[in-house]
């Protein structure tokens, strides 16, 4: 079976790099040079392997042309964007507009919340012919979730690249000086999942953290807008999807209790009031590497490995000090949750290597490739077998950050979703700072997305 595999991807090779190169050129003997550029963003650092699996497939491909006895080879020109999203995306669209084709990557990775975007504004070319072509190849085994994330008006428009846990970090060596036992430190994560320790729960407790001065801070959140806040939405039991009719939906009742969380604990000290203005650093250095926070709400499971790699902080201490857990319910018909964000390889619009970039982004999608990335950046598989691979199935830390994977959410492919998910952020930031109470914000934030989605959005 393996030589049937090897044969058959040979046999595409040759036909891909006819199309490209032109087939006079497959058979002739002097070497020529195709580049492929690709975009990429972390923006956390350790996720450069966006960026290397795709430089490790050429190698791979060129190998493959070797055998072959081909003259061509295949070199990817590939960038990794450690800046911020807002940046990241302000260059892609930039470049874009610009139509100019020397501008624009052959291959961009983004978020899968940027696909009905720039989908609608004809700048990704749809790649189910490609995903067809490799199916069997490659992307029969990936999470079937996953191309529900890249899919928007029946097509998909990119193939998965990962998907990550967003979930409540907490000291555990806090809550011992509260006088929890090892045995309950332990049981946190279930008895979230099981609604026995819900939001007012964990306010408590940060309340008691500070009040014992263990302390500075008893929440934080990321500094940033995020998906993550939706989860709060869902944890008091909200919706912001109506699958029916694709409309997104405004819980009144729920995001006014999002609001007043974060209201609360502002109000009480235990976030700070300009929480919105710090450095992520800063947040890193707070619940990691200090200890200066009690609980951080909207962590990401890659901070896990930033803490090892940017402060040198050894994994032995992050679990003996931090657990993670869901998000947990705010209210009785509340949800404990989690949100994926996932990412994709696209191919753009403007590429003349169409061919060439979906056949590298198959083979950078490798069970072994991916798991580089999974290792590195803390990232989940995106592939059913990956999860057998020995490399990834020997990991600890991946192994209990998979097991909140039943309880995640994603946000919708929606031309809107980035909006919403600003617009909310910016409520939140207004309520923290005490500039707005969580009544007026809600009042703001309806305003607001009624005029920019219009018939696009239900309000409950």
């Amino acid at each position: 079976m393996a030589g049937i595999h090897r044969f058959k991807l040979l046999s595409v090779v040759v036909l891909v790099l006819a199309l490209v190169v032109g087939a006079g050129v497959v058979g002739q003997a002097q070497e020529q040079v195709v580049t492929i550029r690709a975009w990429t963003v972390g923006p956390d650092t350790p996720a450069f392997y966006r960026a290397v699996n795709l430089e490790l497939a050429a190698e791979r491909l060129n190998r493959m042309l070797a055998d072959a006895g081909s003259p061509i080879r295949v070199e990817v020109d590939a960038d990794f964007w450690t800046e911020s999203w807002d940046s990241y995306r302000r260059r892609a669209i930039l470049a874009f507009e610009s139509g100019d084709r020397d501008s624009i990557p052959d291959i961009i990775n983004s978020s899968h919340l940027d696909i009905p975007v720039w989908a609608e504004a004809g700048w990704l070319e749809p790649m189910d012919g490609y995903i067809e072509r490799y199916w069997d190849m490659a992307y029969q085994d990936f999470f079937p979730h996953l191309w529900d994330a890249v899919s928007y008006n029946g097509r998909r428009w990119g193939v998965p690249q990962d998907v990550e846990v967003r979930m409540v970090f907490y000291r555990k060596d806090h809550l011992a000086a509260l006088g929890w036992s090892a045995d309950e430190i332990e049981d946190l994560p279930r008895r979230i999942r099981d609604k026995e320790f819900m939001l007012d729960d964990l306010v408590a407790v940060a309340q008691q953290m500070q009040d014992a001065d263990l302390v500075e801070w008893g929440v934080i959140h990321r500094p940033t807008a995020g998906p993550d806040f939706f989860q709060f939405i869902v944890a008091y039991g909200g919706e912001y999807y109506d699958p029916a009719t694709g409309k997104l939906v405004l819980d009144r009742n729920a995001v006014l209790n999002t609001l007043r969380l974060f209201a609360t604990l502002t109000s009480r000290g235990l976030t700070p009031r300009g929480m919105t203005t710090w450095a992520w650093p800063s947040v890193h250095q707070a619940i990691a590497v200090d200890g200066t926070a009690g609980f951080q709400i909207t962590g990401g499971m890659w901070n896990w490995n930033e803490w090892q790699r940017d402060f040198g902080h050894p994994e032995e201490d992050l679990f003996e000090n931090v657990g993670f857990a869901l998000i947990p319910a705010g209210s009785d018909n509340g949800t404990p949750n989690q949100l994926g964000q996932p990412q994709a390889y696209m191919i753009t619009a403007a590429s003349g290597k169409k061919e060439l970039a979906a056949l590298l982004i198959m083979l950078a999608s490798d069970v072994d490739l991916n798991t580089n990335h999974a290792l590195e950046g803390a990232k989940l598989a995106i592939r059913q077998s990956q999860t057998a691979f020995p490399r990834f199935a020997e990991s600890e830390y991946l192994s209990r950050a998979a097991t909140l994977v039943p309880d995640q959410i994603f946000l919708p492919s929606h031309p809107g979703s980035g909006f919403y998910s600003t617009a909310l952020y910016e409520a939140i930031g207004g309520v923290e700072t005490g500039m707005l109470s969580p009544e007026m914000a809600l009042q703001q934030l309806e305003m607001r997305l009624r005029q920019q989605l219009g018939d696009d959005l239900i309000v409950r």
